[in-house]
């Protein structure tokens, strides 16, 4: 398959190719709900679909932040891609809550895309998100197991 032409394999398994080849652009899926993914050297940054609440929904939603104050991020940050870190510099967020906010936006926004297998999708190299990068990216590859077995605990002879 050749990044940027229809799809044709399942969403998993485009990115996974994307990931393993490193590329940084987005992923937009079609169909209902459809959505992007965003990577960046092979890693999801950022991903959105209208089946998900958004970062901006969250933080709102929760009376995080106010209205006004997302809009003014986001006016001042959206086109140089900077709007998490004007949230961070601004000290609305700190950097853990804003990584584990971007962290919960992009798992429910992968869980909407992932059902849909079949959707058509394209793939746009170089595309950013407005966010910029706030978080080191989620994996696209498997990972090996986070939590291993303990070796058993010897008993005195």
């Amino acid at each position: 398959m050749i990044p940027g032409s229809p799809a044709t394999a399942t969403m998993r398994r485009l990115l996974t190719e994307l990931g393993a080849s490193g590329r940084t652009g987005a992923l937009h899926v079609g169909g209902t709900p459809g959505g992007v993914f965003y990577l960046v050297a092979g890693r999801i940054a950022y991903a959105e679909s209208p089946a998900a609440p958004s970062l901006a929904e969250r933080l709102i939603g929760s009376g995080r932040l106010s209205p006004q104050t997302w809009r003014a991020a986001y006016a001042e940050g959206h086109r140089a891609r900077r709007v998490g870190r004007i949230l961070l510099r601004d000290g609305w967020l700190g950097q853990h809550e804003l990584a584990l906010r971007v962290v919960a936006a992009i798992a429910g926004a992968t869980h909407a895309l992932l059902r849909q297998a079949d959707a058509p999708a394209r793939f746009v190299p170089g595309e950013r998100h407005w966010l910029g990068e706030v978080t080191p990216g989620t994996r696209t590859r498997a990972r090996p197991r986070l939590v291993r077995r303990r070796p058993r605990a010897r008993t005195p002879a």
